[in-house]
């Protein structure tokens, strides 16, 4: 579903645009 989507892509999907951290790096460090 959405919310196993969204898991994924915030806390296992490393984005080149945030050097390659996660959003849930950059939101909650």
């Amino acid at each position: 579903g959405l919310e196993d989507y969204f898991q994924f892509y915030n806390y296992e999907r490393p984005h080149q645009s945030l050097d390659y951290r996660v959003p849930a790096d950059v939101h909650f460090s």
